[in-house]
C-alpha cells in the first residue's frame, strides 16, 4: 500500500472536540447574551403566553379524569350529608335575609347623607365568577389556577374572594387561565384595618407559621385575639371591608417595640373551590417581573403581592 493513502486523521472515538472549558464558556457567554436580550425585547412574555395557548389542550384532558372523578364523588355523595347542608343553608338564608335587610336600610341612609354632603356614591366593585381547577407546581409558593382568563375580563392585579372573607390576588394571567396568589403566600402584602378598633396595619403571609402575621404593630397597640381584620382600601387595589383575617395570638415581649400578632385567614386557602374575581379600584399595572415569576402585572401602590422590603 502507498504511503500517500494512509489515514491520516485520528479515528472517530479519539476525536474530542473542543474542550469542556471551552464549552463551558461558550455556553454561559450565549447564557448571558439570552438574558440580556430578554431584558431588551422582552421576549419570554411572548413566549410564556405562546406556550401557555399551545399546551392548553394537554392541560383540559389531563385535568378531564380529575373532573370526571369529582362529579362522580358528588353524584354519589350522601343523601343524609345533603339535607343537613340544605337545613345549614336555610338556616343561614334566614340569618342573611335579616341583615340584608338592616344593610338596606343603612345604605339609603348612607346614600342620603353622601349626597347632602356631596360625596361619591360607594359602589360594589364588579366581579366574574370562577373555579379553582388546580393548585400551582411550585413548592415554595402558595398559587392556585382558576378557570378564567384574560378572554373573560380577568386582570393582573385583581382581588379574589370566595364567600367568607379575601382569598389573594391575580398575579398571572393567560387568555383561559390565571393565576392567583393566596393571602397565605410568603411575598403577599395586604393593607388592613382592625374593624373593632379602626386601627391600620399591614398583614403579610406567613406559610411556615400556617397562617398570616400582622407586622411593626407597636406593642402598645389595642389588639386582641378574636379582632377582624379588613382590607383598609388605601392601597388602591382592595375594596374597602373585605374580610382577610382573624387576630389568633398576641405576644408582647419587653426587649421589642413590636408586637406579634399571628393571623389566621378568613377565607378556604386550602379547599375552597367557588371565588368570585374583584374589578381592582385603579387600573394600575406594576412593571414586570414584579412577583418574580415572569411579566405579571401589579398596581404600583403595593397590592398584595408586592415584594418584600
Amino acid at each position: 500500500m502507498a504511503y500517500g493513502t494512509l489515514e491520516r486523521s485520528p479515528p472517530p472515538f479519539f476525536r474530542q472536540g473542543p474542550s469542556a472549558f471551552t464549552r463551558l464558556l461558550l455556553f454561559a457567554a450565549m447564557a448571558v447574551l439570552l438574558m440580556a436580550l430578554d431584558v431588551r425585547l422582552k421576549v419570554t412574555p411572548l413566549l410564556r403566553q405562546a406556550i401557555a395557548v399551545a399546551i392548553f389542550p394537554l392541560e383540559q384532558a389531563a385535568q378531564a379524569p380529575v373532573d370526571w372523578a369529582r362529579q362522580a364523588g358528588a353524584y354519589l355523595d350522601s343523601p343524609v350529608r345533603t339535607q343537613r347542608e340544605l337545613a345549614a343553608i336555610r338556616e343561614r338564608n334566614v340569618q342573611l335575609a335579616l341583615q340584608a335587610q338592616l344593610a338596606g336600610q343603612l345604605r339609603i341612609e348612607n346614600n342620603r347623607l353622601r349626597a347632602l354632603l356631596h360625596l361619591q356614591q360607594n359602589l360594589p366593585p364588579k366581579s366574574v365568577a370562577a373555579q379553582i381547577e388546580a393548585q400551582a407546581s411550585d413548592p415554595f409558593s402558595r398559587k392556585v389556577v382558576i378557570d378564567r382568563g384574560s378572554l373573560q375580563g380577568i386582570a393582573a392585579g385583581a382581588p379574589v374572594v370566595d364567600e367568607t372573607g379575601l382569598l389573594g390576588q391575580v398575579t398571572r394571567v393567560y387568555p383561559w387561565s390565571a393565576d392567583v396568589t393566596l393571602v397565605t403566600d410568603r411575598d403577599a402584602v395586604v393593607p388592613v384595618q382592625n374593624q373593632r378598633t379602626g386601627e391600620r396595619g399591614v398583614l403579610y403571609g406567613a406559610p411556615d407559621q400556617g397562617g398570616l402575621e400582622l407586622r411593626w404593630m407597636p406593642a402598645s397597640t389595642d389588639v386582641r385575639p378574636g379582632d377582624t381584620l379588613i382590607t383598609s382600601g388605601i392601597d388602591g387595589v382592595y375594596p374597602p371591608g373585605l374580610r382577610v383575617a382573624r387576630v389568633v395570638s398576641v405576644y408582647r415581649q419587653r426587649d421589642t417595640a413590636f408586637a406579634r400578632v399571628n393571623c389566621a385567614p378568613l377565607a378556604d386557602v386550602e379547599g375552597g373551590r367557588h371565588v368570585l374575581v374583584l374589578q381592582p379600584l385603579s387600573p394600575l399595572a406594576p412593571p414586570p417581573g414584579a412577583f418574580g415569576h415572569g411579566p405579571a402585572t401589579k398596581p404600583a401602590a403595593r397590592p398584595a403581592s408586592a415584594a418584600r422590603r
